[in-house]
């Protein structure tokens, strides 16, 4: 018996054994064709694969999580396809002596992309030890010794968020050497509190000869783990939340209970490029509707190169008047609210303003000025932790925070609080309770600077339970507080961009995405983040007037600053009130340009005509695609004038002109035949925005 399951563009293919098994023989493009496979191989495929310390029938002998027990020894019981206003979806029902598992796998309407979970249930008499549950799992995404098969991936990490890389399959270890399988893998994998410190929880694998590529990634906002290998000359993929061996996650399922996977989401076209647009389909519809995306708003924040967290009246009144003068329609004050001085780092937990840093009229006054301005105003919380030298501390009791042993987990002087503790939990919505209800703010930047590692032991069958239980408790935090709320937007921030996962950004409508100073190193991350992100979620930082340089910037430099963050979210900042009227205006004429984008850019989607940027490379190039219209950023990043030329015959281009900035000059050509463009750069580093007319 075989099971064909087929929407929009995508075909799953399973296969039922004579020995009552369910393999899965394809997952794809359902135009593309595929092997046949041989019914003695049939056992290779699973759909599946569980770990559990009772498991009697595993046949692995290596690392790799495959041909484990459950994929070889389970039965089938049923399967059914419903739909709903998202997609289609099959679910497949499975068990062996010891569990049942219901397979979940949504296709989406409109976009070639999938989203994949495992439940399982204990039916056994007895607890089971469960050490792995993939969230999805296939054999036969590319042939192992194929040349033209390639794994992309992205490295993370603060001020160099989302660097992709691109390596044959050869270059990251895996070739066959047996027929059988080598026992190696290639593991991206994270521990922590911070999912994206070290990788995108992300993949592409590629095959450029037969034009196919399937992107899968994984959904939690702590520990995850993603994994190919080789068996049978076929490359696996195995992506899941957290396990045992990479994660010191084990979960102890008693009789009748159940446990759902972290969720994975996959994404299928013929190149990279493809995949990321599919992905980004599938996010806006997965994701939590929010206010904030109708209207895109510029916001102004005052850290960057301007207050960083010394927030006083006196400081942050001029900067509102220049915010609103410029054309932004929020304002966050940032970091330091609370304290005196620069003190706030080992302080915070008690989310009360320091009296000394507003004498006239307490922070109200200064949210209340906001709001005459005609703009909303905004604050910054870093709700997870607290300092060693919070006054709150000595009233909370130890079983609030992540403890190994029994001992606090104390890390660069902050304790993490455990969102699955009611308690905790509660006093997180008391404290945006009574901020929302005493300053009436309608942003609220939720900061995260620390990351605390492998887990939590406390009331935990694992380090890795006790984290996992905290981040789910964290997001249904999130959910509610938006739910109570709903005028209030949230923006996600962890050091910039390192909690920066897709689990996240459901429901966040705004995601930091660096904490990157340096204007000329901001292009290389500017476009990749759309990558993992959205652009209409994707905040950018443009500060125009650098504080760590003593000496007033070109109008080059403020044009370079806007450009940065144009296709993203403007996120407006530095003592630009310092600035001539000449550059103020090339900031309005900015903020203008970004919002005439706004409608554009909620359904646009990311173009990489060169490839996506490289740290220190001398060109960068990125834009969004919209029917019959592209906005291309392209941007000069070496240290001296430069012509960066791009190819634009992939996207039938018929005519270019300037976006932004329209009134300094601009050295540009575009060549109808080869459709080859080109734009020079009479100074070192420099940025512009172009609209490109194309034949859909």
């Amino acid at each position: 018996m075989k099971i064909n399951f087929c929407h929009s563009n995508i075909k799953l293919e399973f296969v039922k054994t004579k020995e009552g098994r369910i393999n899965l023989l394809y997952c794809g493009l359902k135009d593309k064709r595929h092997p046949v496979i041989k019914s003695d191989l049939y056992n290779y495929y699973p759909f599946i694969e569980l770990g559990y310390v009772e498991d009697k029938n595993g046949g692995y002998r290596s690392s790799q999580q495959y041909l484990k027990g459950y994929g070889l020894a389970h039965q089938y019981v049923s399967h059914k396809i419903v739909e709903n206003e998202r997609g289609k979806e099959l679910i497949l029902v499975t068990r062996n002596e010891d569990l049942e598992v219901e397979t979940h796998y949504l296709i989406y309407h409109n976009c070639n992309a999938l989203s994949s979970y495992n439940i399982v249930k204990n039916i056994a008499k007895k607890p089971i030890n469960l050490t792995y549950i993939s969230s999805f799992h296939q054999l036969g995404v590319l042939p192992i010794n194929d040349k033209n098969a390639y794994v992309h991936y992205a490295t993370n990490g603060w001020y160099v968020e989302a660097q992709w890389q691109c390596k044959p399959l050869k270059d990251v270890g895996l070739f066959a050497g047996l027929n059988y399988t080598s026992m190696k893998r290639f593991c991206l994998n994270n521990n922590g509190t911070w999912s994206t410190k070290e990788f995108l929880p992300m993949m592409v694998l590629e095959n450029r000869k037969k034009k196919t590529a399937t992107l899968v990634q994984i959904e939690n906002n702590g520990s995850w783990h993603l994994e190919i290998g080789d068996c049978i000359g076929q490359v696996y993929l195995a992506a899941s939340g957290p396990e045992l061996l990479d994660n010191s996650w084990l979960k102890i399922l008693k009789p009748g209970e159940t446990f759902e996977s972290v969720h994975a989401t996959l994404s299928f076209a013929e190149d990279f490029e493809g995949t990321i647009q599919e992905i980004t389909k599938a996010r806006r519809i997965m994701r939590r509707d929010s206010l904030d995306h109708k209207n895109l708003p510029v916001i102004f924040n005052d850290y960057m190169h301007a207050l960083w967290d010394t927030q006083t009246t006196d400081q942050i009144l001029p900067l509102v008047d220049i915010a609103s003068e410029v054309g932004c329609q929020g304002f966050c004050i940032d970091a330091g609210w609370f304290s005196v001085g620069n003190k706030w780092w080992t302080s915070i937990g008690e989310w009360k303003e320091e009296p000394s840093n507003f004498p006239n009229g307490g922070f109200k006054g200064v949210i209340d000025y906001i709001k005459s301005k005609g703009m909303f105003g905004g604050m910054w919380i870093e709700i997870e932790e607290i300092g060693i030298n919070s006054p709150i501390l000595k009233d909370i009791k130890d079983d609030w925070f992540f403890q190994i042993n029994g001992e606090k987990i104390l890390v660069n002087n902050r304790y993490q609080l455990n969102f699955a503790n009611e308690e905790v939990y509660q006093h997180a919505l008391d404290v945006i309770d009574r901020l929302v209800n005493l300053y009436h703010i309608n942003y609220l930047k939720i900061d995260y600077n620390v990351d605390f590692g492998i887990g939590n032991s406390y009331n935990s069958d694992s380090l890795g339970d006790g984290l996992l239980k905290h981040n789910r408790a964290y997001i249904k935090w999130l959910n509610e507080v938006m739910d109570k709320y709903p005028n209030l937007t949230i923006e996600n921030c962890a050091s910039g961009g390192c909690r920066m996962d897709a689990e996240i950004l459901k429901y966040c409508p705004i995601q930091s995405t660096s904490d990157q100073v340096n204007y000329r190193l901001y292009p290389y991350i500017a476009t990749n983040v759309f990558t993992i992100c959205p652009p209409e979620q994707a905040a950018v930082w443009s500060y125009p007037l650098n504080d760590m340089e003593k000496i007033m910037p070109t109008d080059e430099v403020v044009v370079m600053n806007m450009c940065n963050a144009m296709l993203g979210r403007i996120h407006l900042a530095s003592y630009i009130n310092k600035l001539p009227n000449n550059q103020l205006e090339l900031i309005k004429e900015g903020v203008r340009y970004y919002k005439s984008l706004v409608e554009f850019k909620k359904t646009a989607l990311p173009i990489y005509p060169i490839g996506t940027a490289k740290y220190f490379g001398k060109e960068v190039v990125g834009g969004l695609k919209n029917g019959d219209k592209i906005v291309l950023g392209v941007w000069n990043t070496s240290n001296k004038p430069r012509t960066v030329k791009v190819k634009l015959e992939k996207y039938h281009a018929t005519k270019v002109q300037v976006g932004y900035p329209k009134s300094l000059g601009t050295k540009f050509e575009f060549d109808k035949e080869t459709k080859v463009f080109s734009v020079t750069f009479d100074e070192n580093y420099g940025g512009r925005i172009f609209e490109i007319n194309i034949e859909e």
